[in-house]
């Protein structure tokens, strides 16, 4: 019995710990959207960028451990729901509801704001279930992941505030230099709002984004891996999001260019079934 008992204790372990960094991903998430109503806009986009850490270590972990379940797909995708559609949906909905420089607080862009956010949530949503439900391919996503989507626009927005009007995140720091010196972006914030819809649509279209490593020249597979391994550390010390940013908007041109010229021309399942 105490044997029999022993296996079982090991089994449940062995599961447990990555449905347990997973579910650090979905505290990620609710810190976030804690900070996103106290108005720290760029502590909550931190705190869902930590998020992508977590995001690679459960399935890394689930892999070496064999410990892949369903329970923990199903825990994975609410995390990225979480993280990649409904936080950097309420970290915009605070910042331009309450900036009213930013001209989206009042009247009609409010409307077209809060359409905006809930349209970029649910095309999240519909990209993480039509994921699920599809048969994987071996070198390509159709549609840019959620992750690439919630990683690429939570950057953006710490840098468009980092290089904007220091009234947006007043009180915030960003830790280390500034690699654009002195440029400011004030001009381009108020189209952040466009660019989260944009990304929506991206996640569900039929855009064939070729995975990380699977690229047709090994030079650019180097350079994609290496400047991802700089962009986590990034990630994980709170610092350079216009390093993040723009090395993430490098690989949404790489992946267009795939697209079009590099992978098999073929069409993601529909969308429901056919009678």
């Amino acid at each position: 019995m105490k044997e029999a008992a022993s296996v079982c204790s090991v089994r449940t372990l062995r599961y447990l710990v990555p449905n347990a960094v997973t579910a650090l991903s979905i505290v990620f998430a609710v810190l976030a959207i804690q900070a996103a109503v106290r108005g720290e806009i760029v502590w909550g986009a931190w705190w869902a960028l930590y998020s992508t850490l977590t995001d690679k270590l459960d399935g890394a972990l689930a892999r070496w451990l064999r410990a892949s379940s369903p329970l923990g797909m199903q825990l994975d995708s609410l995390a990225d729901l979480l993280n990649y559609g409904l936080a950097p949906a309420t970290l915009t909905y605070a910042l331009f509801a309450r900036e009213r420089a930013l001209g989206w607080s009042e009247g009609l862009p409010y409307v077209l704001l809060c359409t905006i956010c809930v349209v970029y949530v649910l095309c999240t949503a519909l990209r993480l279930a039509r994921f699920n439900i599809s048969p994987s391919n071996p070198s390509f996503f159709f549609g840019i992941p959620s992750t690439m989507s919630g990683a690429s626009v939570l950057s953006i927005l710490i840098t468009l505030g980092k290089y904007g009007d220091p009234a947006w995140t007043a009180g915030e720091r960003y830790a280390g230099p500034r690699l654009l010196g002195q440029v400011r972006l004030d001009g381009v914030m108020p189209f952040y709002p466009l660019l989260l819809l944009a990304f929506g649509v991206a996640m569900v279209s039929r855009w064939r984004v070729p995975k990380v490593g699977h690229l047709r020249s090994r030079a650019a597979n180097v350079y994609v891996i290496g400047n991802l391994m700089v962009g986590y550390t990034c990630g994980l010390l709170r610092t350079l999001p216009e390093y993040l940013a723009f090395g993430l908007l490098q690989y949404v041109f790489i992946a267009g260019y795939a697209h079009f010229f590099t992978t098999p021309k073929v069409r993601p399942e529909p969308l429901f079934p056919k009678e």
